[in-house]
């Protein structure tokens, strides 16, 4: 089932209305809650399919939907006005997904950020722009955008755990800025892991998947206040 947002905007804001699709645990029953970004040219169903992976008791999985299933338009390493008012209506749709994820009491200690490519472009700028304690954020062959990673941002994340995962060549993300982005969090007071893996591509590995289940692991198996 899905959801439509009703986040406010304009009439650019090209993402508002845009489904929100759930899985996993129904609302009153669900004490964590992972929400889920998909790539450029994907949708909330491929991303949503990783779950066989790491489903578990209690977690709600929502995956909110792109206009014309790309986040913004151009390249994440273009100047960020360039991207606008596309950027900043994906962030306001990520915001909608967290309220969704609020309004079924799971707050943002017990809630992952996860995203592959533009989505996990996306979710490291959403959590780097709003710092506070989350209850993990997963980058998949992604990183901060803009034309350079600068450390500007203002607040912790609290002990977060973060985890950056990138081909050492992948086609779309270069290396460094995986590496810049990990320090970026380091400063922000995350616990972050990076792993460069040689010859993965632009894709998902193993490797990944196991590191996503412990992160929802750790949450389902705390207690929740």
């Amino acid at each position: 089932m899905g959801r439509n947002a009703n986040s406010a905007g304009s009439r650019e804001d090209s993402h508002r209305g845009q489904p929100i699709e759930t899985a996993g645990a129904p609302p009153k029953v669900a004490k964590t809650a992972v929400v889920m970004l998909h790539g450029r040219g994907s949708t909330p169903q491929s991303i949503l399919t990783l779950i066989d992976e790491f489903l578990h008791h209690g977690v709600m999985y929502l995956a909110p939907q792109a206009a014309h299933n790309s986040w913004y338009p151009r390249s994440g390493y273009a100047p960020l006005e360039d991207n606008e008012p596309w950027f900043s209506s994906a962030l306001d749709h990520v915001d909608c997904a967290l309220d969704m994820a609020a309004d079924a009491g799971v707050p943002l200690e017990r809630t992952v950020l996860l995203g592959f490519s533009q989505g996990g472009c996306l979710a490291s700028e959403f959590v780097a722009r709003n710092p506070r304690r989350y209850g993990g954020l997963v980058i998949l062959s992604g990183s901060l955008l803009g034309t350079e990673t600068s450390d500007t941002s203002e607040g912790t994340i609290d002990g977060t755990p973060v985890f950056l995962g990138c081909s050492s060549n992948d086609p779309y993300v270069p290396a460094e800025r995986v590496r810049d982005s990990a320090q970026m969090f380091e400063g922000l007071g995350g616990d972050v892991t990076s792993i460069l893996y040689d010859d993965l591509g632009h894709a998902i590995n193993d490797d990944e998947i196991r590191t996503i289940n412990t992160f929802i692991e750790r949450l389902t198996e705390s207690p929740r206040s």
